[in-house]
C-alpha cells in the first residue's frame, strides 16, 4: 500500500447544518467530511459598494462546529464558487478566503471544484452565481484556460485538486473531446484528479446527455480520488440533481462494478440537502451510511498490485 493513502476508502458526508445531528446519531459511520467554504462566510465584494469593510465576514460559530466534529476525521474542501472554466481571471480574493477556511479547519486534505460555469460576469452582486452549472465546450482552449487556474489554486492550498464531472440537461455538440477525455487530459496533465459524482452520470442519462456505462469505460479510473453518491428527483420534465434522496439502485450498481478499479480511491461521500433531511431521517440516512461501508469493503478486495503504485 502506497503511502497515505487508507487500506480501502473512507466514509463521510458533504458537511450541512443537519450533520452534528447525523454524528451525534451514528458518530462511528462517518470517517470523513467534506465541507463547502463557501457556507462559512459572507461575501460583501470589493469597492465603494461594499462600504469600506472587508469583503468576507466569517461565520466563527460554524467554523468552530465543524471544527468539533474532525478529530478522527479526515477533511476535503468542496466549492463551487471559484468558477474555474469561466473566462474571467481566477479571483484571488476569493481564493485567499478559501485558503483561510482551510486554514482555520488545519488544512484540507484535497480540495474539490466543479467542471461548471457557475459565476456570472458583471452582476449587480458580489460573486453573483447563474443557480445551475452551465456546461463547457470542451476543447483545446478550455483546457488551456483551466491548466494555469488549477495549478494556482493547488499552490495556494497546498493540496490536490480535484474536478467533479457536472450534471448536464442537454447535450453539447461538435466538442473536441468527451468528458471522460477531457478529465483524462487534466490529469495526464498533472493539474487535477476527478472527483466522480455517479448520480450527475444518471442525471445526464435520464436527460438524454451521456450513457453512464460508455463514459466508465472511457475516464481513466487511476484519476478518481473521491465519488460522490446522492439521489435527485423530477422538476419540469427534467431529473434533477437536487440532493433530495436517497442513491438509487443504479448509481449503486456503476459503483460496484468501477470503483474497485479506482486505485487512488480516498472517499465515498454522501450528498443530501439539509432541507430533505427531516424528511429523509435518521434511520434512512444511517442505513445508507452502512451500505456505503459495505461498498467500501468491496473496494478494498482491490489486489495489491492495484494499488502498490498510488500515489
Amino acid at each position: 500500500m502506497a503511502a497515505g493513502l487508507p487500506p480501502r476508502p473512507r466514509v463521510g458526508l458533504l458537511y450541512n447544518p443537519s450533520t452534528p445531528a447525523l454524528l451525534a446519531h451514528a458518530p462511528e459511520l462517518v470517517e470523513h467530511l467534506s465541507a463547502m467554504p463557501d457556507r462559512f462566510w459572507f461575501d460583501f465584494g470589493q469597492g465603494p459598494e461594499a462600504g469600506g469593510g472587508p469583503r468576507f465576514r466569517y461565520l466563527r460559530p460554524a467554523l468552530a462546529e465543524l471544527t468539533q466534529a474532525l478529530p478522527g476525521r479526515s477533511l476535503a474542501g468542496h466549492g463551487l464558487s471559484l468558477s474555474l472554466p469561466s473566462a474571467m481571471p481566477l479571483d484571488e480574493g476569493m481564493l485567499a478566503a478559501v485558503s483561510a477556511v482551510s486554514g482555520d479547519l488545519g488544512g484540507f486534505a484535497w480540495y474539490g471544484e466543479h467542471l461548471s460555469v457557475f459565476a456570472t460576469p458583471r452582476a449587480r452582486v458580489p460573486n453573483a452565481q447563474a443557480g445551475l452549472g452551465l456546461p463547457l465546450s470542451y476543447d483545446q482552449a478550455q483546457l488551456e484556460l483551466l491548466l494555469p487556474k488549477l495549478r494556482r489554486l493547488a499552490q495556494r492550498l497546498g493540496c490536490r485538486v480535484l474536478l467533479e464531472n457536472p450534471a448536464q440537461f442537454t447535450p453539447v455538440p461538435d466538442m473536441d473531446y468527451s468528458e471522460p477525455e477531457f478529465l483524462n487530459l487534466l490529469h495526464q496533465q498533472g493539474a487535477c484528479g476527478t472527483l466522480l459524482d455517479l448520480h450527475n452520470l444518471l442525471v445526464c442519462a435520464r436527460n438524454g446527455v451521456a450513457d453512464p456505462r460508455d463514459y466508465l469505460d472511457a475516464l481513466d479510473p487511476a484519476a478518481v480520488e473521491e465519488v460522490h453518491l446522492a439521489g435527485g428527483d423530477e422538476f419540469g420534465g427534467f431529473y434533477m440533481d437536487s440532493h433530495a434522496g436517497l442513491t438509487p439502485p443504479e448509481v449503486w450498481d456503476w459503483a460496484y462494478d468501477f470503483l474497485p478499479r479506482c486505485r487512488r480511491l480516498r472517499a465515498i461521500t454522501l450528498e443530501y440537502q439539509e432541507s430533505y433531511f427531516e424528511l429523509l431521517g435518521l434511520p434512512a440516512l444511517s442505513r445508507e451510511l452502512e451500505r456505503m461501508h459495505a461498498l467500501a469493503e468491496h473496494c478494498a478486495q482491490r489486489a495489491p498490485h492495484e494499488v502498490s503504485h498510488a500515489g
